[in-house]
């Protein structure tokens, strides 16, 4: 297996051990959505891919170091980012995986918010007419 899967499926591994799979699945359900309902937030699929894996893996505190700053006497956070490949193999594995369930969930927001739209001009042509 290239090192940069082994790597990707460490995460997952991770994940799995440290979150709850529905605060995960919720979590990828809702930057597909965002993606499909403002399509402009993001650059390029690769651009919404490396977000996917870096909001999915911020469930976690694994993925985080600390260390305290004597200057400001303050505990400091960075998170660890994975190289490129591998972060383009887990964004591959999620969007293979929940992307399909997204588009589909984010085209049932849209009909819902377009009927919700649809009754609100009904309701202001309603209320125009009565004046």
């Amino acid at each position: 297996m290239p090192r940069h899967e082994r790597i990707a499926a460490k995460e997952v591994v991770k994940l799995y051990d440290a979150v709850p799979p529905r605060e995960i699945v919720q979590t990828i359900l809702a930057l597909f959505m965002m993606q499909e309902l403002q399509p402009l937030r993001f650059k390029s699929d690769k651009a919404f891919r490396t977000q996917l894996v870096r909001r999915v893996r911020g469930l976690t505190d694994l993925n985080v170091g600390s260390w305290f700053d004597h200057q400001t006497s303050k505990t400091k956070r960075a998170y660890r980012e994975l190289s490129p490949r591998a972060a383009s193999v887990l964004g591959q594995w999620l969007a293979e995986a929940f992307g399909g369930a997204g588009l589909h969930l984010a085209r049932l927001e849209q009909v819902e918010a377009d009927k919700k739209q649809e009754e609100q001009r009904a309701l202001h042509a309603s209320l125009s007419q009565l004046t």
